[in-house]
């Protein structure tokens, strides 16, 4: 899938303006690319420009990492109560049906996060754009069983799939 215009031709400032929302809160990995995308028509093609980001992601440090991990929402969770979510995560828990969740359902996700918290130390991530509501309870009951670093590995891969959702969405794809 070819940009609709090359990105190589675009400002750090408009690079930055359209991509550096695309890892909750760390537009450091797309300011990693950004030299990359600028020497090379390669990534004028989606899914080259998203392997791109998502391999610089996965080579940084483990610092950069958790800190990517633990700057995500928990699902359904305080701050979406709150109306703290930007502006990505808001649309993605709407899509899912997060923010029409009865009571009950509130409680539930919440008790799950806590519990994934207490274990795990970091929310629990999950591309919830092509989902609902039971997969996500369910996602959170599989995973439980996990361990840490299995359940690190898979909040970067879940992290990577947003990631490659919402540029679809800026593309409208």
């Amino acid at each position: 899938m070819q940009l609709p215009y090359n990105l190589a031709q675009q400002s750090k400032q408009e690079y930055m303006q359209i991509f550096g929302n695309l890892y909750e809160h760390s537009p450091w990995v797309a300011e990693s690319a950004y030299s990359s995308v600028l020497n090379s028509s390669l990534y004028n093609n989606l899914e080259d420009f998203h392997t791109l980001l998502s391999s610089n992601m996965l080579a940084s440090d483990d610092d950069l990492q958790e800190d990517l991990i633990k700057s995500h929402p928990m699902l359904s969770g305080k701050k979406s109560l709150k109306n703290e979510l930007t502006e990505h995560s808001t649309l993605e828990q709407r899509s899912a049906g997060l923010n029409a969740c009865s009571e009950a359902e509130i409680r539930i996700f919440q008790e799950l996060n806590h519990l994934y918290m207490d274990k795990f130390g970091f929310p629990f991530i999950m591309a919830v754009k092509e989902k609902n509501k039971s997969e996500i309870e369910v996602g959170f009951i599989e995973r439980q069983n996990n361990s840490v670093e299995q359940e690190k590995q898979n909040a970067l891969a879940e992290i990577n799939k947003i990631a490659w959702l919402r540029i679809k969405e800026i593309y409208d794809i």
